[in-house]
């Protein structure tokens, strides 16, 4: 008869080091982050067992890089106040991949869980355009700011999921990409 205990021994440890900048010029501001990090910990958590899956599968526990394991990160952004009361609000965001693991047929891992890859590096460049306006409500008059956010502006390829099964005709393919996004954006000031 085999049992299947849970228990609350599971440790996880995350380490990073973060040099960030920020340079001002006029109603100009440009920021500027490097992170080096590593995550690791144990791979089997409460939510993948006790969740939406109905009959999920249950492994061995294993220690080793955690899925947000993201070892380098650059991050530029910026707020530029330019005429006729607009602002632009440009992010440049890159990071290495994530990792993944591999598994078989029967969806059992084929070697150390994490450590099969990593996804391609991620890189997106966001921007805010807003201008200020007044609304005039009821004899009231109201300041702010109606603009358009753009996610992923050059529409680079973003991964989101690996074929990760061998025995799959596509395995090592990379699938699923947010395309670029386009938001309406409205914010009232008090």
């Amino acid at each position: 008869m085999d049992y299947l205990t849970v228990s609350n021994s599971g440790l996880s440890r995350y380490r990073e080091f973060q040099v960030t900048t920020r340079y001002r010029l006029g109603g100009h501001e440009l920021n500027a982050s490097f992170v080096r990090s590593e995550a690791s910990g144990d791979l089997n958590d409460l939510n993948q067992f006790f969740g939406n899956t109905p009959q999920p599968i249950i492994r061995a526990n294993e220690r080793s890089r955690l899925s947000f394991d993201v070892p380098n990160r650059v991050l530029l952004w910026g707020q530029f106040e330019v005429p006729f009361g607009i602002t632009l609000s440009p992010v440049f965001d890159w990071h290495t991949g994530f990792p993944y693991s591999v598994v078989n047929e029967e969806l059992e891992f084929v070697g150390p869980r994490n450590n099969a890859g990593r996804f391609p590096a991620f890189s997106s460049f966001d921007l805010q355009v807003t201008k200020a306006i007044s609304l005039h409500v009821r004899n009231k008059s109201w300041k702010a700011r109606v603009g358009l956010r753009v996610f992923n502006l050059f529409n680079h390829y973003n991964p989101r999921d690996v074929q990760n099964n061998l025995g799959s005709a596509r395995f090592g393919t990379f699938l699923n990409s947010v395309d670029r996004l386009f938001r309406g954006k409205l914010v009232l000031e008090f």
